[in-house]
């Protein structure tokens, strides 16, 4: 049973399992007009996201159709963008170093070769991270031995694999074929596989223990007999177990609960360790079975999904979802569950490429900031650099949403959602942001992820002339400068800077368009890789201009600057058969 599972039951027990799960009684009118505010400030990071934060378990299920081999399926999990993929891979015959290695999932395919799995790994552009076999019905030494002798087989490839979890699950009967282990025992294993493997290669990091939920009194002591071996914190946390809960409690305490559960862990390790620790949550899912797939192959598990990976990221962990295949708990069909065709996309795929973009648009940013909703109906995640917002609305009616962005003056978001009748990500439209603020509507049961972007063009600083040494980058509303003999920022000199704005301009229409620069002194201005003006010299004031055919949409836009002394004018204009000459105004301007 899982810790959330077990926290059900108890609620359960004190009062009752439908007063004890339920946000909303059951049975109960809708709201005539549900309404949500939404505060985002894009100033407070809560945490530096990495790659390696998105993380997918390799299960070697597929009935021959895996990352290996299957074209769409391989295509599918690229497009998530996982930093680390995590695999079981142990010798078929522990201790005989002539036997092959194969995948160690129970009953998965063991005629794929291990040099196979991490290749395929590797070549979807993630970090493969090796779960090593320890099992009491061997000795530690031959757990031991086997680690190193697997660690050498990579290593001769010239690409070691580095990353290593120990053991699976062994704190329950989890798995048929293999027996529990203690703690303490766990540890001494632990120890015995991470001192040798530190003895070949100091790079190497090892994790642990991977209880099947947060087992506190079995992190406590292993933690305490493994103390500084451990690189990293590894275990698993399903939303549901073995007794069944509303759905309801599984979108809202649950997901909140992931929070409470890493920070529970987290402190725990503080104290035995007195440092702080990495976490990840090796395997995540709304449920460790629903075999009729009543949640996992419904729309329901896209909602879960996202509001689960956006709170493990929030807590400050890495997630790993189980698994690429793994029947209705997988990322891509199996073998057409639910009726979706075999290699395509499960509920729970779209849950986290809401964050990740899919290929589709521009994943979540690599600064988490601080995000809040006033409704318990909506879980929010926002992120920095670039800006991106993920709206979770897990009631049963629409919410009109108010957004508060501090941050952000103005600029216009991307409509992205995922509903009950088109779980894929699809376009609804934009978001005007003026002031700060923004309205949206969000459909019941939905996923919504805005991709923002700022009015302006990024600028970048250099205090010299030639675009070396960068001191400063911010958005400009607009090229529209007269520093005189001022520097533009404390962080350059006078006389001697330069700049360069990069950024997305806006036609509204299919037709010729002038760019005009005003500068003293040198200007360079590229709009889609055309060169239109180009003046890289000294000289007082003057215009320069060229002409360029675009089509109605977006453009990249790039402008060089220097100055060299007295003056400093940085302008740029443009005009058209239906535009007279004008500074390019800021809502036709995008950062991104």
């Amino acid at each position: 049973m899982t810790a959330l599972a077990r926290r059900a039951l108890r609620a359960a027990l004190a009062g009752g399992l439908a007063a004890a799960v339920a946000i909303w009684p059951v049975g109960a009118p809708a709201e005539a007009a549900a309404s949500a505010t939404v505060s985002v400030d894009f100033t407070k990071p809560v945490r530096t996201l990495s790659a390696t934060d998105y993380g997918i378990g390799i299960t070697g299920y597929g009935e021959g159709s895996y990352i290996t081999n299957a074209p769409r399926h391989r295509e599918l999990l690229r497009n998530l963008k996982p930093g680390r993929m995590r695999i079981e891979l142990h010798y078929q015959e522990p201790g005989n170093y002539a036997s092959p290695i194969i995948c160690g999932g129970w009953k998965c395919d063991t005629t794929v070769s291990a040099d196979a799995w991490i290749a395929a790994i590797r070549d979807l552009g993630a970090e493969p991270v090796v779960i090593l076999q320890v099992d009491g019905r061997v000795s530690a030494e031959v757990n031991r031995d086997d680690a190193v002798a697997l660690y050498r087989h990579f290593a001769a490839s010239g690409t070691p694999v580095r990353r290593f979890i120990v053991g699976n699950e062994l704190n329950c009967a989890c798995h048929p074929e293999k027996p529990e282990m203690s703690a303490a025992e766990y540890s001494r294993r632990f120890n015995m596989i991470t001192d040798a493997l530190d003895a070949v290669d100091s790079a190497v990091q090892v994790g642990g223990p991977a209880t099947a939920w947060n087992d506190l009194p079995y992190i406590k002591t292993f933690l305490e007999g493994s103390r500084d071996r451990v690189d990293f914190l590894d275990y698993h946390d399903y939303g549901n177990g073995d007794e069944e809960v509303t759905d309801e409690y599984l979108l809202g305490d649950v997901i909140r609960a992931y929070e409470t559960e890493m920070n529970e862990v987290r402190a725990l390790a503080r104290s035995v360790l007195g440092r702080d620790i990495d976490i990840q949550i090796g395997e995540f899912n709304s449920d460790h079975q629903d075999t009729d797939g009543h949640r996992t192959l419904t729309h329901f598990n896209t909602l879960w999904g996202a509001a689960a990976l956006g709170q493990i990221l929030h807590a400050g962990g890495a997630a790993y979802q189980y698994g690429d295949k793994n029947g209705q708990l997988g990322l891509t069909s199996e073998r057409g569950e639910g009726g979706v065709p075999r290699n395509e996309p499960l509920p729970m795929y779209h849950g986290i490429g809401m964050f990740t973009g899919e290929g589709l648009f521009r994943p979540f940013g690599k600064t988490m900031v601080e995000a809040r909703a006033d409704s318990g109906l909506l879980h929010v995640f926002a992120s920095d650099a670039a800006k991106n917002v993920v709206l979770v609305n897990v009631g049963a009616e629409p919410l009109d949403t108010s957004l508060t962005l501090t941050g952000l003056t103005a600029g216009t978001a991307a409509i992205w959602q995922s509903t009950g009748d088109a779980w894929a990500p699809h376009r609804t439209g934009t978001v005007d942001v003026a002031g700060g603020k923004g309205t949206l509507t969000l459909p019941a049961r939905s996923v919504t992820t805005l991709v923002l972007e700022e009015q302006g063009l990024t600028a970048t600083y250099f205090d010299n002339a030639d675009l070396t040494a960068p001191k400063l980058t911010r958005v400009d509303p607009q090229v529209n400068f007269d520093w005189g003999l001022n520097a533009p920022d404390p962080a350059v000199s006078p006389d001697t800077f330069s700049v360069r704005w990069t950024g997305k301009v806006i036609a509204d229409r299919a037709e010729t368009y002038t760019f005009i620069t005003t500068s003293d002194d040198g200007v360079r201005l590229w709009v889609d890789g055309t060169l239109v003006v180009d003046n890289w010299t000294d000289h007082s004031k003057r215009d320069d201009s060229g002409q360029i055919a675009l089509t109605a949409g977006a453009h990249d836009i790039k402008m060089e600057f220097y100055d060299n002394g007295y003056d400093a004018i940085a302008q740029l204009h443009w005009s058209s058969p239906t535009i007279t000459r004008q500074t390019i105004p800021a809502e036709k301007l995008r950062t991104g």
